[in-house]
């Protein structure tokens, strides 16, 4: 009989800054080597954007930003964790960061970094996450015609 991957769900914040007319992406690498964007579980009782935020503080120690609730986007792939395949679901987020002073919290993220589309892009790990990417730029462009965000 086969096993079949667990399901594991998460949320995150895909942080952004304008630095004069363009916007910029917070990336953080975690301990394994990949980079992404903040996230992780929700506690007991969470909404999905109530612990986005929450692993965004915790993992940057950011706490002055705008979270936009919609539009949210979604990355899935499979991994492994402690020999177990998971389905992972990850829900993201846009939030507007007012300013670029990040304190990573040391036990899960090694670095992060602030970068321009193309450069996020190609600092980003994986494919999922380069796409969610894309998507979220492509909804910046579209809904503001290029013009920066503002909170």
């Amino acid at each position: 009989m086969a096993d079949f991957p667990r399901q594991d769900q998460s949320f995150g914040i895909i942080p952004i800054r304008i630095q004069g007319e363009e916007t910029v992406f917070l990336l953080i690498q975690h301990h394994a080597g990949h980079w992404g964007f903040p996230k992780g579980h929700a506690e007991p009782g969470e909404t999905a954007l109530t612990a986005a935020c929450r692993e965004l503080e915790e993992e940057t120690g950011i706490t002055r930003y705008q979270p936009i609730a919609t539009p949210c986007w979604h990355e899935r792939y499979y991994t492994q964790k402690k020999g177990t395949l998971l389905d992972k679901q990850v829900t993201y987020f846009l939030a507007i960061v007012q300013d670029s002073q990040v304190t990573i919290q040391a036990k899960e993220i090694q670095a992060y970094h602030w970068d321009k589309f193309e450069d996020a892009l190609n600092r980003l790990t994986y494919p999922s996450s380069r796409d969610v990417l894309i998507q979220v730029q492509h909804y910046l462009t579209s809904q503001f015609s290029g013009q920066p965000v503002t909170s």
